[in-house]
This record gives structure tokens, sequence and C-alpha cells, in this order.
């Protein structure tokens, strides 16, 4: 259903919530501190699990960090209600987390129904908007840059242009991180093929969209890997050029 990151402590005992998650539907990543990078763009919802060896100002890096470059669901889950639990909370909620709570059996429910209710949320807003605008993107070869919605043209790298042609050209098709690569970097071989397209769609995704973390064109399809959102008016300039 949902792909949701742990941090986690390695030394830290696994909780049985994880089970429940699992029991749902949702696919777990377990991610050590510091983990924090555009590839995790594919996780759907992050949990920061506190732990006896988790000082309070590595767990707010992560959480400004994860703020900083993704708009999805945060929550802090505390081991234990200690007598400082009231003024963490407090910390972390300014920081921008969406919840911290003390771990406990309703944990899993409570933490589900937002997430499903946050996805529901927005999914209808998106097909609104694609029925409403004009055209969104004019690809402009000859400058290697790209005009948007007719207003701003953004210059591109050779090889973000060469990413946004290809998902330009099969638009509303999810492409995988293997045809994204290939396609860019042929026959070159290397170990994190999907670190590299997740940078590339990172950076692109800063040029050309509003707000990165709500992309309005280059969308992540959980699982595979990013297509390009557009409606039937988007124009396509000297697309056949050399």
């Amino acid at each position: 259903m949902y792909t949701i990151g742990i941090f986690r402590d390695s030394s830290q005992p696994v909780l049985d919530y994880t089970k429940e998650l699992v029991s749902l539907g949702h696919e777990i990543t377990i991610l050590q501190v510091g983990d924090v990078g555009s590839e995790l763009a594919n996780v759907d919802a992050f949990i920061i699990e506190e732990s006896t060896m988790s000082e309070l100002s590595t767990i707010c890096k992560n959480i400004l960090e994860l703020r900083t470059r993704l708009n999805k669901l945060i929550w802090v889950l505390l081991i234990e209600n200690d007598n400082e639990a009231k003024t963490k909370k407090k910390i972390y909620l300014q920081l921008g987390a969406d919840g911290v709570s003390v771990y406990e059996d309703e944990f899993v429910l409570q933490f589900s129904n937002i997430l499903k209710r946050i996805e529901n949320k927005e999914e209808p807003n998106v097909l609104q908007t694609r029925s409403t605008v004009g055209p969104l993107l004019e690809l402009l070869p000859e400058n290697l840059s790209v005009l948007i919605e007719g207003k701003v043209e953004i210059s591109l790298t050779k090889l973000e242009f060469k990413v946004l042609e290809l998902l330009h050209n099969k638009h509303d098709k999810a492409l995988t991180y293997e045809e994204i690569y290939q396609h860019i970097w042929e026959n070159e071989t290397a170990e994190k093929k999907e670190y590299r397209v997740s940078n590339i769609i990172f950076h692109l995704r800063g040029k050309i969209e509003e707000d990165p973390t709500t992309p309005k064109f280059i969308k992540t399809v959980r699982t595979i890997g990013y297509k390009l959102a557009l409606n039937t008016q988007v124009n396509n300039v000297g697309m056949n050029k050399a």
C-alpha cells in the first residue's frame, strides 16, 4: 500500500509495530541515521524512532533535512514517556514533524489512518489542476531549455534535458529507473543506478517545479520509477530537430 521509511538505531531492538505495518500491506524500509538523500522520494512516510543511544540534536537534524527535501508525513516515535517527553514533543513539532507520540499499541492504526487521509486528499486536487491549466511545457532543444507555461525559459544541463526529453516522449507513462539510466548512460556500468537517476530527477525538479516537494510535472511511481504528468494541450517545439 505505502512505503514507510523507519529511521532506527542499529542497536535498537525491533519493535512489534513494524510487523503490524507489514500485515496491513505496507512496505518497510529501515534507514540509518543520516541516510537522507534524493532517493528517499520513493518513500511515502517516515517514522523516526527515539532510542537510548540517539541524541536530541540527531533527531532534530533528521526532521529538518526531511522537511526541507520532501513534503511527506514525518512522525517521531518516543520510546519512553519520561520527564523530558513534553519538551521534546514541542521541539520536534516546531521543526516540522507532523506528529510525535509515545509508542503504544494504537500507534499503527493511528499512523495508517493519517497517511491514508493525506494521500486521498491530495490526488483529486492533482486531477483537477490538470483539467484546468493551459499549455505546460515546451522543450527547446536548440537552447537545451524548457519553457514553463509559455512564460519562463529555464536552462538545463545536457543530461537534464535528455531525461526530460525521454519523459516527455513517454509522458503519462511510468518509466523504470533502468530505462532512464540506459537512455542516459547507455552501456556504462554503475553500482548505484537508481541513485544516479534519482539525483538527476532531484535537480530537474529543483529547476522546473514550483515546489519540488510536491512536484506538478515529474511524478514518482512507487517501486517503478518516474513519469511526466501532462495534459493534452502540452506543446512540443522542435522535437524533431537534431
